[in-house]
């Protein structure tokens, strides 16, 4: 009887005997982890949604625990373009951690991030946004730029708040558009949702903690409003 080891789906099947894999006796458990990745894999490599969103929770559930899932960017990056709206939601939530460290792969999907910005769910549109604001790149600026001021009109509070989270980090990567983040932050301060002003106060804390008149003027607006 051969010793010899091969993995069939859910089956380990070592010389004549099959064992599932979730069977100590398989000697799965001593598998290197590698083999559970090329699993997770070809699992998004296949045409399954079902599959497909599978794989992503497990791989959640990884980076939920601390392991390092960075290996797999290559194959989730792929179904950014997924039309099931599971499966690109936890596609994205991926790519906002790994993006800053994968940066020439997530450079090739910048045109589908953009797509995203006007997708009808706001969970995408902000993601897609965080994403963009993730990618540490100078030849992107004036892409994430105009994501961020369309994102603060946007009709969500959710992705205006995102849009005001954003604007810190291209700042640091890009000092000289802080004029224009200025304006945005000035806008977003007199919104009138609180979840989108307390973010904007963040943002001018990092960005231009000098410029008092913006909160002073949103301050006089809100008490006149109130009035």
């Amino acid at each position: 009887m051969s010793g010899v080891s091969s993995y069939n789906n859910d089956k380990v099947v070592t010389g004549e005997v099959e064992y599932p894999a979730s069977d100590p006796a398989s000697g799965a458990f001593f598998q290197p982890d590698y083999k559970k990745n090329e699993d997770l894999k070809m699992m998004l490599d296949g045409s399954k949604d079902s599959l497909k969103l599978e794989a992503m929770k497990r791989i959640i559930g990884m980076i939920a625990k601390g392991r390092d899932a960075s290996d797999l960017f290559p194959a989730v990056v792929k179904n950014v373009v997924s039309k099931n709206i599971e499966v690109k939601k936890l596609v994205y939530v991926y790519l906002v951690r790994y993006a800053e460290e994968q940066q020439d792969l997530a450079l090739l999907s910048i045109s589908t991030f953009q797509r995203a910005l006007k997708d009808p769910n706001q969970l995408i549109r902000a993601s897609a946004l965080r994403v963009l604001s993730s990618i540490r790149v100078s030849m992107i600026v004036p892409i994430v730029m105009l994501a961020i001021r369309d994102s603060a009109a946007d009709m969500s509070p959710y992705v205006r708040k995102t849009a005001a989270h954003a604007i810190p980090k291209l700042y640091s990567l890009d000092p000289e558009q802080k004029e224009e983040l200025v304006s945005i932050i000035d806008r977003l301060l007199a919104d009138k949702a609180p979840l989108v002003v307390g973010s904007a106060a963040m943002a001018f804390s990092e960005v231009c903690t000098e410029r008092m008149t913006l909160i002073h003027k949103s301050f006089r607006y809100s008490s006149t409003s109130e009035a």
